[in-house]
């Protein structure tokens, strides 16, 4: 039993990424909460509201253990949305910089391969291949065979100049009168797919502490919301079982 427990404990650690938790970190309610400061003070949460709106028609005034008043419940909401404004903010600033081209795999692919240069792809490959190797994807593990070819094709045709070394042969070089920086992309668009989810994989396991910051502020936002919404299906739930008694 403890060994199934190291291993998907091992396997949850390796897969924790930015990208597994965009959704609860930056979706609607995240994006949104940052209005309701500004207008819910005026519209909202004011004191007509704060003592109108009880949800009379669901739940009458029964006293209960259960049940928050009125100004309970708008204060769980208005600090809850703070909350989760402010997790919002912490995870644009502190998420990894390349994460920024895109918040998911499909995003981030369809922006390099349309707006990066062959230098951009050259970087990215560097990293990969740096100093202390070692693919975090089946996808790293690329030939770099594909990449020389790549690179030569990508460069053949840039400016109108040959960026092939003066020893290369090019009639070893495939359809070199044709090619160019947009061909080779279209030629060696699975070699560049590795190195994306290779790169996006890699990047989105960095700066976890932060990470797990983000996750714990906005999950303190989310419970907050969470209290309002208990209290009233208690309350409901607890009327209807007195109903259905008497």
């Amino acid at each position: 039993m403890f060994d199934g427990v190291k291993v998907r404990w091992q396997t949850f650690e390796y897969n924790f990424t930015w990208a597994d938790y965009t959704a609860y970190l930056n979706g609607p309610i995240a994006r949104t909460s940052y209005m309701i400061p500004l207008i819910g003070y005026a519209v909202i949460f004011n004191d007509y509201v704060t003592d109108n709106v009880t949800f009379s028609n669901l739940a009458n005034e029964v006293s209960t253990t259960f049940f928050l008043n009125s100004a309970d419940r708008v204060r769980f909401l208005f600090f809850g949305f703070i909350i989760i404004a402010a997790a919002n903010l912490a995870y644009k600033a502190l998420r990894p910089k390349l994460l920024k081209f895109g918040e998911n795999q499909r995003d981030f692919n369809e922006h390099f391969l349309s707006q990066a240069t062959a230098e951009t792809f050259l970087q990215l490959h560097l990293k990969i291949r740096g100093d202390d190797f070692d693919p975090l994807t089946l996808d790293g593990k690329y030939y770099d065979d594909d990449w020389d070819l790549f690179w030569r094709e990508a460069r053949w045709s840039d400016s109108g100049k040959n960026y092939l070394k003066e020893n290369t042969d090019v009639r070893d070089f495939p359809d070199y009168l044709r090619v160019d920086f947009e061909d080779a992309k279209r030629r060696h668009k699975s070699l560049l797919l590795s190195i994306l989810r290779e790169t996006y994989f890699r990047e989105s396991r960095k700066k976890r502490p932060q990470l797990i910051f983000c996750l714990a502020l906005c999950s303190v936002g989310y419970l907050l919301l969470l209290v309002p919404s208990v209290d009233l299906t208690l309350r409901v739930l607890e009327l209807t079982i007195q109903d259905l008694w008497h």
